[in-house]
């Protein structure tokens, strides 16, 4: 970014090569992050009656923004000092030029120090998934750069040798919109038992077998910063799930009315904890959607509402697309024998009642 701006600083420094070299190395321009204003010293005593005095010749711009309106600022004396006061705060990064009558002065506010990128979270989150298991999801706490997880990414099993294509390669990577979730997906097509890649190749993970999964420390973020260090994930393959959801064996603890408890629910496996905000949906007696802080875990779900709780029926929709860490749904296991017919996809209605313990 600081080259693509080297033209127009040395413009403006040929410009102000025409000021005489006594003047240009006494006058000095400081921007105090604090105040957020501009502090210019080095001006004759007499030089600060006569620039002032003539508040329409002042100005203050972005350097090489082709406009002839400037900044809107006040100029004022202080402490020996001429004191710019912009009206809104300057942006950091970039370059102001600041004419005061016979003398123009670049001040370079520099850019903000980005930040270094962590893995802060790993889902599922449990340490023994479904050796089915579809997506593994990233969290980190910046956003990152696309088009390196293909690079960074390894999946070891247990005694340290490493897993052979365990990844769908798609030509565009898998990000949420802010871009620090990103979602690993196991090739489908070798984890559904009986087709050409599953004969082939087998599973990405075999039941029992534990697995270490790596994110290089070359990983960047958007602003090019690397981890700098490894991160490493440990799980353990557990049974393949594949059973179709069934939300009436979810357990429910349902809370007190007139208070703020909250209301959970512990799945009878793993869910896909990235789409469980979205799929599930609570209505009051009265029809209304229920807000308030959802938690999840993959493992269990839990509503936190904003207004107490009331008497009466709620009903918990589950929509359709609901998925495990497997793929399988409301209508049928993901790995359904070849020919099954899928049920019906309608959402899954659950009535819970709140009522005095």
């Amino acid at each position: 970014m600081a080259r693509a701006r080297h033209p127009v600083r040395q413009a403006l420094l040929a410009a102000l090569a025409l000021v005489p070299l006594s003047a240009l190395a006494e006058i000095e321009a400081a921007f105090d992050p604090a105040s957020g204003t501009i502090a210019v010293s080095g001006l004759a005593p007499d030089a600060h009656a006569r620039i002032l005095a003539d508040p329409d010749r002042l100005r203050l711009r972005v350097a090489g923004l082709d406009t002839k309106r400037p900044m809107l600022a006040s100029f004022a004396r202080h402490d020996g000092r001429i004191v710019v006061t912009p009206r809104f705060p300057l942006r950091a990064g970039l370059d102001y030029v600041l004419d005061l009558g016979p003398h123009r002065l670049v001040v370079a506010l520099p850019a903000p120090e980005a930040k270094r990128p962590t893995l802060t979270a790993f889902a599922p989150a449990q340490a023994v998934i479904p050796a089915n298991t579809l997506r593994l999801y990233l969290q980190f706490s910046e956003p990152m750069a696309r088009g390196r997880l293909r690079e960074t990414v390894t999946l070891l099993r247990g005694d340290g040798t490493e897993v052979n294509s365990p990844f769908l390669t798609l030509e565009a990577e898998l990000w949420d919109p802010s871009q620090t979730r990103a979602t690993l997906l196991l090739d489908p097509g070798r984890i559904k038992q009986g087709v050409g890649p599953n004969v082939e190749a087998g599973a990405p993970l075999d039941p029992g077998e534990n697995y270490r999964l790596i994110v290089s420390g070359r990983m960047e973020s958007a602003k090019g910063v690397p981890l700098g260090t490894e991160a490493a994930m440990t799980f353990r393959a557990g049974p393949a799930e594949r059973r179709a959801i069934d939300p009436g064996s979810w357990r429910i603890l349902t809370p007190k009315p007139g208070g703020h408890a909250p209301l959970a629910i512990a799945f009878d496996r793993i869910m896909d904890g990235a789409a469980l905000p979205r799929r599930l949906t609570l209505q009051d007696p009265r029809d209304r959607i229920v807000r308030g802080r959802v938690t999840t875990d993959g493992g269990g779900w839990s509503l936190t509402p904003e207004d107490p709780w009331q008497f009466g029926t709620y009903r918990l929709v589950v929509d359709p697309a609901l998925e495990d860490v497997s793929g399988n749904t409301l209508g049928a296991p993901f790995d359904a024998d070849r020919g099954t017919i899928a049920t019906e996809r309608a959402p899954a209605l659950l009535e819970i009642e709140i009522a005095a313990h």
